[in-house]
């Protein structure tokens, strides 16, 4: 009766991650937001729009961005993304922890 828990990490949106959503449709997706990039190539982890692609991905599921302002090349803030998820009506599935903060599910 336990919920499925699936742990993303440090990964970016991409078909990878759609199919193990698609194959275990897991109740709760924490992943590592923050989008933080090196000067070159692109995102290490997940930005505001891959999280919104996993929202897409798995319409039941609770989604919990961490990683958030915990090394020193993010880009998205957590007052950022918590202002995105609202504008995009997806403040009632994606939370954003403060640091010290927990869940139970």
């Amino acid at each position: 009766k336990e919920k499925t828990l699936y742990v993303a990490g440090d990964t970016v949106w991409y078909e990878g991650v759609r199919e193990e959503i698609a194959a275990h449709r897991p109740d709760i997706i924490v992943v590592n937001g923050g989008d933080n990039q090196f000067f070159e190539g692109g995102s290490l982890v997940m930005g505001k729009e891959d999280i919104a692609e996993v929202y897409q991905a798995a319409p039941e599921a609770t989604i919990i961005s961490s990683h958030m302002e915990a090394v020193n090349h993010w880009t998205l803030s957590r007052d950022e993304l918590k202002s995105f998820i609202h504008e995009k009506g997806m403040s009632s599935r994606v939370l954003v922890p403060d640091d010290g903060e927990s869940y139970t599910f």
